[in-house]
């Protein structure tokens, strides 16, 4: 058969298309392998043990510490913390409890479950802790839980930075907590933070009542903090 020069062309064109299209298909179709390894980050934090310091911890001997061993006394409130106080008068009546709670097991204490003994309206007791990044990302100290109920913030402006709080569920406050404005603090990995409150007893609580609560401290990782909008 007679192939003109034209019509060889166009074979050669032809073909050198079916090549093109071969080498296109294989290269779309081949399969790119990448072997990797993934390190997750721990969200983790604690309260320090051994970092807990109480103004009228119980079982204080006479003469120790700054208060002397002696209850405090709110004589000026509501006014918030040193503002409100009046210097022990020698009674060693109430005192203050405070034990480290791992409330989620993993071996951190993440909790304080405090014990007001034998108290009395205008008693006053401060009490102050240590919570350090363990984890490997930054953590932002987010929200505490006080007796069950939530906060983002612990601050009433007539009480400048407390809130009440009723403990046996009788409708009238029983203390009330002034907690140091830490909400919000970053801190990376093996930062500690220094937090602290007050408390005060109110005319409100019950006599004869040991006054007992847990507070629950909970953090995130740095860019996940967020509060609720007022409503």
């Amino acid at each position: 058969m007679y192939i003109s020069r034209g019509m060889s062309i166009a074979l050669a064109v032809a073909a050198i298309m079916i090549v093109s299209i071969g080498l296109a298909y294989s290269m779309w179709s081949q399969t790119l392998k990448v072997n990797g390894v993934a390190n997750t980050g721990e969200v983790d934090f604690a309260t320090q043990n051994g970092s807990l310091i109480l103004l009228d911890a119980c079982g204080l001997q006479p003469g120790y510490g700054q208060s002397g061993g002696y209850d405090w006394n709110a004589s000026y409130y509501p006014q918030p913390g040193a503002e409100q106080l009046s210097p022990p008068e020698g009674k060693d009546v109430g005192c203050t409890n405070v034990t480290l709670v791992d409330t989620d097991g993993d071996g951190d204490y993440d909790a304080l479950n405090i014990t007001l003994v034998n108290v009395y309206p205008w008693y006053y007791t401060h009490i102050e802790f240590k919570v350090c990044n363990d984890g490997t990302i930054p953590i932002k100290i987010w929200r505490v839980q006080v007796d069950g109920q939530y906060y983002y913030e612990l601050n009433e402006q007539e009480l400048n930075q407390g809130v009440e709080v009723d403990l046996n569920n009788d409708t009238s406050p029983d203390i009330t907590i002034w907690w140091g404005d830490n909400f919000g603090t970053q801190l990376h990995p093996g930062q500690c933070a220094d937090i602290s409150l007050d408390l005060t007893v109110l005319q409100s609580a019950p006599q004869g009542t040991t006054l007992n609560f847990l507070v629950l401290l909970q953090a995130v990782q740095w860019n996940e903090y967020s509060t609720p909008t007022p409503r």
